[in-house]
């Protein structure tokens, strides 16, 4: 565990899933509503999300969850391919330099395995974020989920040992 202004960085469990899963919710109803209309954020950020589903890719994934005064501010989590699956901040917690601790845990963890590079589908609203850390764009892509086509930008980063 790691701490930085009281934000403590840990190892996810099975018991924070459904927590995980609301917190993400939450931020893509506040947060990416800037930039995706709300048939798209309904159909990224449904009531009904599959905790099974994510339990199942975030214990196989290296996962982390941000803590500050006992509240899960944010989360995290790579394959072992450096295929940054999520990272989200909770909606009342950004810009805080939470999504920075994640991403800075989980790039030690990807230099430490081997991992040459870290890539991730980065929506229109974390696009900055990821440049600012080093980012490039390899393409513009238009995904299809649940009968909504979103635009989202698939990134690369080269670590360096």
């Amino acid at each position: 565990m790691r701490g930085r202004w009281h934000v403590i960085i840990r190892s996810y469990s099975s018991e924070d899933c459904g927590e995980l899963i609301a917190l993400c919710r939450g931020t893509i109803h506040a947060i990416n509503a800037r930039d995706y209309n709300k048939s798209q954020i309904k159909a990224w950020a449904p009531n009904d999300m599959d905790i099974a589903r994510w339990d199942k890719t975030l214990r196989a994934n290296y996962a982390v969850v941000a803590e500050k005064g006992g509240v899960v501010v944010g989360f995290g989590d790579v394959d072992r391919t450096g295929y940054l699956e999520r990272l989200y901040t909770h909606k009342d917690y950004q810009r805080m330099g939470i999504a920075t601790l994640i991403a800075d845990d989980i790039e030690r963890f990807c230099i430490c395995k081997g991992v040459q590079s870290i890539t991730t589908a980065a929506s229109i609203t974390a696009k900055s974020f990821f440049e600012k850390r080093g980012y490039h764009v390899l393409k513009q892509q238009s995904v299809a989920l649940r009968g909504q086509l979103f635009i989202n930008f698939l990134m690369e980063k080269t670590l360096r040992k």
